[in-house]
């Protein structure tokens, strides 16, 4: 009953783990660039968000024994240069975007502490 869902995979969780990977190194691309790079673009960030399912779509197809796991890091390196090449075509951002922390209090009472350090 689950072989039209399926496919050629033995497992369900072998399934879900290709889909995901069609689409996780373009994400954690966009978050690692967006977190720590100012000069990411949102064109480099959509270019690395498609390219992610173009570049995994390809090597499938035209390399089909590429292990999973050795396919989706050779998409992560190829979706983290795309972005860069993208960015630094494109015009940086000139406006700072970026969330204020100022304002914020990240103290905690000794209450907050306590299980912590009981374990010990």
């Amino acid at each position: 009953m689950a072989e039209p869902l399926l496919g050629k995979f033995d497992q369900a969780f072998q399934y879900i783990q290709e889909f995901t990977g069609f689409f996780t190194p373009g994400i954690v691309v966009i978050f690692m660039m967006g977190m720590f790079w100012k000069r990411a673009t949102s064109m480099g960030a959509f270019s690395a968000a498609f390219g992610s399912a173009a570049f995994s779509f390809l090597f499938m197809k035209f390399w089909p024994e590429l292990p999973f796991m050795d396919r989706v890091g050779l998409v992560f390196l190829l979706c983290l240069t795309l972005c860069y090449i993208v960015s630094m075509l494109g015009k940086p951002n000139t406006e700072d975007s970026s969330v204020s922390l100022e304002k914020v209090s990240f103290a905690t009472n000794k209450s907050f502490l306590y299980p912590l350090l009981a374990n010990r």
